[in-house]
């Protein structure tokens, strides 16, 4: 997942001098600003934009085939494979740490919640024996947010970093086919479709680049890659001839 992030750097200091007479203070000309010099060290807030892609493997196909009426119809291609790739945008904010303890190495921490509108399907026909016309599996992934460590390499106003977490994901699962509350019991006839919704934890490894602008703006852009692992959700086909397989295993990258 690649992304475009704007962070601003807040660096402020106050000065406190004390008064003095005007008649007892030599008249001579006023001291040059010493120009700050850079550094990363210190907290920060950010906003960021950008693309994602992923990977959604799953077993609909198996829960299809279970079906009590299925195995008499002799039409495997109804039963997928349903994995597909998932694409979409994102958008969000970030805030973290830097603690820089010498000229050429950085060590933080970043915290991350984004919307997400990365997500994809797979759509298989049905045979002219059913009722439905289609069968369907899709994954949308609604929004994320991470904490990771980071180190890095500094040169200059250039820091090139990797980053090490863990994420936390929303996901909505869309099944369709004609078996839904149970074997061709679709309401009206043809085909239904279910949603679940679940938030799963995840490992997240990334590297990036970051430049600073000024004392107080950067930019950087940042590959992630976060893995959710798998997990179950239902199959709802259900009733007397209900399907063998009443859940299924689906698992998302990106």
């Amino acid at each position: 997942m690649m992304r475009i992030l704007l962070g601003g750097v807040g660096i402020s200091a106050l000065l406190i001098v004390g008064t003095a007479n005007a008649a007892d203070m030599p008249l001579k000309a006023p001291p040059i600003a010493a120009t700050p010099a850079f550094s990363w060290n210190g907290c920060y807030i950010g906003a960021h934009a950008g693309y994602g892609w992923g990977r959604d493997t799953n077993s609909f196909g198996q829960a299809v085939a279970s079906g009590a009426t299925e195995g008499f119809e002799g039409f495997p291609a109804e039963f997928g494979p349903f994995n597909h790739n998932t694409s979409g945008g994102v958008a969000g904010g970030q805030a973290g740490c830097n603690y820089q303890p010498s000229p050429n190495w950085l060590f933080g921490v970043e915290s991350e919640l984004f919307w997400s509108g990365i997500k994809g399907s797979s759509t298989a026909p049905e045979d002219g024996a059913d009722p439905g016309t289609f069968s369907r599996f899709q994954s949308s992934n609604r929004w994320d947010g991470d904490v990771a460590l980071r180190a890095g390499f500094v040169s200059g106003m250039n820091l090139f970093y990797s980053n090490a977490g863990v994420a936390v994901g929303s996901f909505k699962y869309t099944e369709w086919h004609d078996d839904f509350p149970t074997v061709h019991g679709c309401p009206g006839g043809g085909t239904c479709a279910v949603s679940f919704t679940d938030t799963r934890a995840g490992l997240l490894l990334g590297a990036g680049w970051e430049h600073a602008l000024t004392i107080k703006w950067s930019f950087k852009v940042e590959y992630d890659y976060i893995n959710y692992g798998s997990h179950n959700i239902p199959y709802p086909s259900t009733g007397l001839f209900g399907a063998a397989i009443q859940s299924f295993p689906v698992k998302d990258t990106k």
